[in-house]
């Protein structure tokens, strides 16, 4: 439409106009949602969750919403308006509330404690932990979707991994490989032991670079002597060849010259040996037509695998920081002290000791890092005071990244953990810093945030199903959903 023609039109027809353009707008969107989930359908398996209330933790919340599942991944989040795909499974839970699957980010249930110390970097939890023996359905009904494991003991007790508590061919190991934890709590046995492991793991990067250095020279020197033989060949076959030698009187050489025949003049001289009965020599193949040998390939000297973890951590290779576990404020400056001859090696931390801490005096310190905290949620009291002190809320303000792990590894505190949660919530924590720290932030603490924690498209279906809001105390988990599939429900028990 011109404008002219615009012009010459009323305002109410104008504005009519203009909200029938709107509506179409708002039309093609929903239209290319209901495209998208049903794209692609052929042989693949569809579940809806039409859900009173969905808690996506990444973005907006939707009351009532629609999650939308293929083959075990979320397509699809949004309100009642998305369109249910012919055939799909459809999970009626008007009357529910769902949020991501909680995650554990530092579990020994049911494992038995040792008391090894020193650097155990080679140990790994997916050895130790037997998925059969254990009582994954205490976690489940509790509304926790994944537990990282960890090596029991004192300094560097070895590589935590990571298990789905359930699914369609029950538990699971998703990551053998997540943090290497490290206990810096007792700052005379635990200082020595971090200090000894970079030590130790900076001269065995410096092993491999001086046999690194000393391989490139050999090659070199093998490059040259190389390069050498092949100008003296070229020089030689550049020379002019050999004069003949003076020929006689009557015509011939006066001398035999090589290679003539001294065969008695009887002989036919024109016999050659081929014609005489004898084989042809084998034909001299040329230099230049051989295959040329491989080039030689570095191999290191091997690391030791106990510290493996460390030489990972100070090339910037390793794929999960580690998780360090302090006891108090003044464990963070000693620690500060240990790594300060290593350049920004990442790190997270666990703030352990007990109900009385003094941790609001390295805050502020730790809110400048953007750090990376894992805390029990609950209310503190300042050290040898009464004083109340939500150190999670501090935390949070300060630019903190807060995830929550339980009191204790009993199904008991499992339970309580949301309970827990909602009373640092009513003491000021924010709802949405709360709900990310039992899903979102333990999933990035154990190396996972990219496919667990959130309820978003491309991320794993593990889902959570309350009978009303999660921080509500009297609130109960209804039914439990790993990978697309419910493999827990309150009104069957385990699936």
């Amino acid at each position: 439409m011109s404008n002219d023609e615009c012009r010459m039109m009323g305002p109410r027809r104008r504005r009519l106009t203009t909200r029938r353009g709107v509506l179409q707008c708002i039309g093609a969107v929903i239209a290319l949602a209901v495209t998208e989930v049903r794209a692609d359908d052929d042989g693949e398996h569809f579940v809806v969750i039409k859900a009173g209330r969905v808690i996506t933790v990444s973005g907006q919340e939707h009351a009532p919403g629609t999650v939308v599942i293929v083959d075990g991944k979320v397509r699809l989040v949004g309100g009642r308006e998305v369109e249910v795909p012919a055939g799909a499974e459809v999970i009626d839970a008007a009357d529910e509330t769902v949020m991501p699957g909680m995650v554990h980010p530092r579990c020994r249930y049911q494992l038995p404690g040792y008391n090894r110390r020193g650097v155990h970097g080679d140990l790994r939890a997916a050895d130790e932990v037997y998925p059969s023996l254990i009582e994954f359905d205490e976690l489940l009904r509790s509304g926790f979707t994944a537990a990282a494991f960890y090596p029991d003991g004192a300094g560097a007790t070895g590589v935590a991994a990571v298990y789905r508590t359930g699914g369609p061919e029950g538990p699971e190991l998703i990551l053998d490989a997540s943090y290497l934890r490290v206990t810096f709590n007792d700052t005379g046995r635990d200082k020595s032991v971090l200090r000894g492991a970079l030590e130790k793991a900076k001269k065995e990067i410096e092993k491999v670079d001086k046999a690194r250095q000393e391989w490139e020279k050999k090659q070199k020197e093998k490059a040259e002597a190389k390069k050498k033989e092949e100008e003296e060949k070229k020089k030689q076959e550049q020379q002019p060849p050999p004069k003949p030698a003076p020929k006689s009187e009557g015509g011939t050489s006066a001398e035999p010259t090589a290679g003539a025949s001294t065969a008695e003049p009887d002989a036919p001289a024109s016999v050659q040996p081929a014609a005489a009965g004898f084989a042809a020599p084998p034909e001299k193949k040329d230099d230049s037509q051989a295959e040329e040998p491989k080039e030689d390939v570095f191999t290191p000297p091997p690391i030791d695998p106990a510290h493996q973890p460390f030489v990972d951590l100070i090339k910037k290779e390793a794929k999960v920081p580690p998780l360090i576990e302090l006891g108090a404020a003044s464990d963070l400056r000693h620690l500060d002290d240990v790594l300060k001859p290593y350049e920004d090696i990442a790190h997270q931390y666990y703030l352990g000791g007990g109900f009385s801490t003094d941790y609001h005096h390295v805050i502020a310190d730790l809110g400048e890092r953007k750090a990376r905290v894992v805390i029990e949620p609950r209310i503190d009291y300042l050290r040898d005071s009464v004083v109340r002190y939500n150190v999670a809320d501090r935390l949070v303000r300060s630019g903190c990244t807060v995830a929550f792990a339980p009191l204790a590894d009993w199904p008991t505190e499992f339970d309580r953990m949301r309970r827990r949660i909602a009373d640092l919530v009513r003491a000021g924590l924010s709802r949405q810093a709360a709900l990310k720290a039992v899903t979102l932030h333990p999933a990035q603490a154990v190396g996972l945030g990219e496919s667990l924690g959130s309820i978003e498209k491309g991320k794993d279906a593990d889902i959570v199903f309350f009978d009303t809001d999660p921080l509500v105390p009297e609130s109960r988990v209804t039914r439990v959903m790993i990978g697309g599939e419910v493999v827990w429900d309150r009104k069957g028990e385990s699936n």
